[in-house]
């Protein structure tokens, strides 16, 4: 399909919103807002040339609210579901359905798919912020994760189902995303990692 194609347009321009949602609510991963960033780019591009209607623009917009309001107000379910329902909406009437009609079925099953998608993340992001404290910052040394900023030497790392801030032990020593770390000491909310190496391996 070419990007004139009305269907493959809304579903980029849906995918992108999605994929910089998803990056909003669980920083740090970077390829969800790339990916979302460039999607969205592409979908915008189709939909200038293609010339959308008030009401399918009016409808995503609309979509967009919706999913915000069910994070600001803790409604997560009711409100992501009217979400999809004006997604589906927002594809069917984007454009002129007599010069320039999207497939109802591909705008439905992919709204519905990346709307519900946007709903799970919404909801385990939620759960991981309210979990309550189980112990001290200081219990978490010894522990394992990995890294979601590089670490130059200061970055953030996943540890124990949540994001902290880190620095490496090592000040001229350098760690890119994915890689592993074991933490070694507590500066105040701030974990001291070093690389995960096989020793740390054994000792655990």
């Amino acid at each position: 399909m070419e990007i004139s194609d009305p269907t493959l347009v809304y579903l980029l321009i849906v995918l992108g919103l999605v994929g910089i949602g998803v990056e909003t609510m669980t920083p740090g991963g970077f390829i969800p807002a790339i990916l979302g960033i460039v999607a969205l780019v592409f979908g915008v591009i189709g939909m200038v040339d293609i010339g959308p209607t008030g009401l399918g623009v009016g409808l995503l917009l609309l979509a967009i609210a919706l999913f915000i309001a069910a994070v600001a107000f803790h409604l997560y379910r009711p409100f992501s579901i009217a979400g999809v329902v004006s997604l589906v909406a927002s594809g069917i009437w984007m454009f002129d359905r007599d010069t320039d009609p999207t497939s109802i079925v591909a705008v439905a099953i992919g709204s519905i798919a990346l709307g519900l998608f946007m709903l799970f993340v919404i909801e385990r992001a939620s759960q991981t912020r309210g979990a309550p404290v189980r112990y001290g910052p200081e219990d978490l040394v010894g522990m394992e994760g990995d890294v979601r900023v590089a670490l130059r030497p200061d970055g953030q790392v996943f540890v124990d189902g949540a994001l902290w801030q880190a620095r490496l032990a090592d000040s001229d020593a350098r760690l890119g995303i994915g890689e592993k770390v074991t933490v070694t000491e507590v500066s105040g909310l701030t974990l001291v990692v070093a690389p995960r190496t096989e020793n740390n391996e054994g000792e655990n």
